[in-house]
């Protein structure tokens, strides 16, 4: 008799107890065991017959180095390598004891998994007690299995489920202007992140993990990439228990779990669950589809939209418009830079037009420093009583500053998290928008004859950076000196700092950078010469 999810939630059990389940997370026989293969429209992979975990699937529509790049993204890579990443689905007792060895061996009724053909995978235990895990694979990116016993044992048994994703060290481009690492939703206003920091301050095997409740949504658990995004997400939400751990072995192997509570399973009776996982893109139309099309919550929160989410989401849309448009993301950055300035011109023009007249008094205020070196006191009377007499507020060009720094980060951070720029080509030399500037002033742009890869990259500075390093020191050139002599001469390495800086950044955000610096250019020289203008 199929009860599915019908079965009796056992109460009164003793917290579960996962250090059983724990040992040997390396499984090296699921490396070498036999396989079947996985081929969608978007992923492609296979599945280990050795604990029927899925351990290799590549995003057929990205590459690894640039977009024609024979190699496809490897999102989950194969247990036993260096860099292993994979889910499995298990069953377990209520004290936590494997009921089917991680390491098991199944069977499976076919050779391949697509969209229309599902794959089942069996397993056959002494006492006749039969478990199965039913892979269904959508036309997209997401994965759903259904996992099923049916008690033949002769005695009724207690099933608790669980899901895992194990990943056996953190991503190598963990930013700090974008959140990588566990994350999770389970309520309806929040998302968890625990950071691999976290993860790390965890003794190996904890058994007192971060461990969350469900609360009556579709809620989800996994681990996010820049660009990429493995995520778990059961079929129902009121029986969930989530945790993040540290996994066994050395380095920061980072676990994700969630677990059922214990059902009673009667001799002769089946149970079933299904479990969904999404391995993919983070792109906003697919992120967006999923949590539609399954009920899912915020599987989109996955990307980072930063701390001003109501400014960076209306620049995202407006950024693929442009790109609509104009065919190039780096003209859509052109294009969108343009927009925020002319939104943002009266104000600047007041803050351009206040440094102006501060700039003009910059020689009296250094007569005035030099007439009362020692007397601070009278330094600050005689130039409060220059900005009286000119009509001049020293604080008037702080305020449109003030408020343009949250759509100067938020723009900044759309272009950094924005997936559709990977790979995307600009002109000239930049082939690859999220990548960094590829020439080097090393070897003269690539004019001789050899190459300066192994370099670090700060070292390495390219076209786009020296020319941002430029226009920065003009703009600044164009502001009042800070009164102080010590900032003065801080302010004027300032744009080298952020020369060698921004050598290490994607080339689409240097040239936003550039792009930005040359517009404030213009409009501060244009508000000199009007003010000279009016004067004369």
């Amino acid at each position: 008799q199929e009860q599915g999810f019908q079965g009796q939630t056992v109460e009164g059990l003793t917290p579960l107890n996962t250090d059983h389940i724990l040992a040997n997370t390396a499984v090296p026989l699921a490396a070498t065991a036999p396989r079947v293969d996985i081929l969608g429209d978007k992923v492609k992979g296979s599945i280990s017959l050795a604990g029927g975990r899925i351990d290799d699937l590549q995003l057929i529509e990205f590459g690894e180095d640039s977009l024609n790049d024979e190699n496809r993204v490897a999102l989950l890579r194969r247990s036993g390598q260096e860099d292993s990443y994979f889910t499995e689905i298990g069953f377990i007792d209520q004290n936590g004891q494997n009921l089917v060895p991680r390491d098991a061996k199944w069977t499976a009724d076919g050779d391949i998994l697509t969209p229309e053909t599902p794959l089942t995978l069996t397993h056959r235990r002494d006492d006749g007690t039969i478990f199965n895990l039913k892979y269904s694979l959508d036309e997209g990116y997401l994965v759903t299995v259904a996992a099923s016993i049916q008690n033949q044992s002769g005695t009724a048994q207690n099933i608790r489920f669980y899901q895992r994703l194990l990943r056996n060290k953190p991503s190598e481009n963990d930013f700090f202007i974008s959140y990588e690492g566990p994350i999770g939703v389970f309520t309806e206003d929040v998302k968890e992140e625990i950071s691999y920091g976290d993860i790390e301050d965890l003794s190996p095997n904890s058994t007192t993990p971060y461990s969350y409740q469900s609360e009556g949504i579709k809620g989800w658990i996994g681990i996010t990439d820049k660009f990429w995004l493995a995520a778990l997400i059961p079929d129902q939400q009121n029986d969930i228990t989530f945790t993040f751990k540290r996994a066994e072995g050395s380095g920061v192997r980072t676990q994700v779990d969630l677990f059922t509570d214990g059902i009673n399973v009667n001799n002769g009776d089946s149970l079933t669950r299904d479990f969904n996982i999404f391995a993919g893109p983070k792109e906003v139309p697919v992120l967006q589809m999923y949590n539609d099309q399954y009920n899912i919550e915020r599987l989109d929160h996955a990307i980072d939209w930063g701390w001003f989410p109501f400014l960076t989401k209306p620049f995202f849309y407006a950024l693929n418009w442009m790109y609509n448009l104009f065919g190039n993301f780096g003209l859509a950055i052109l294009g969108l830079t343009i927009i925020v300035k002319i939104a943002f011109f009266p104000l600047a023009n007041k803050s351009y037009k206040s440094m102006a007249k501060m700039r003009e008094l910059a020689p009296k205020i250094q007569t005035m420093r030099e007439e009362f070196p020692d007397d601070k006191k009278r330094q600050q009377q005689e130039m409060m009583q220059l900005y009286r007499s000119e009509k001049v507020n020293p604080a008037a060009g702080c305020l449109p500053i003030l408020l343009q720094i949250p759509v100067f980060f938020a723009l900044y951070k759309v272009l950094f998290i924005n997936i559709q720029m990977r790979h995307a080509p600009f002109y000239g030399w930049i082939e690859d928008l999220s990548a960094i500037d590829p020439t080097s002033i090393l070897n003269l742009f690539g004019l001789l004859p050899y190459s300066t890869a192994g370099l670090p990259d700060f070292l390495n500075l390219g076209v786009w950076p020296i020319l941002m390093g430029i226009t920065m020191y003009v703009q600044m050139s164009l502001n009042p000196p800070p009164p102080d002599p010590v900032q003065a001469k801080v302010f004027k390495f300032m744009p080298l700092f952020f020369t060698f800086l921004l050598a290490t950044f994607p080339a689409g955000l240097v040239i936003y950078w550039t792009w930005n610096n040359l517009l404030s250019i213009i409009q501060q020289w244009y508000i000199m010469q009007s003010i000279k203008r009016v004067k004369t």
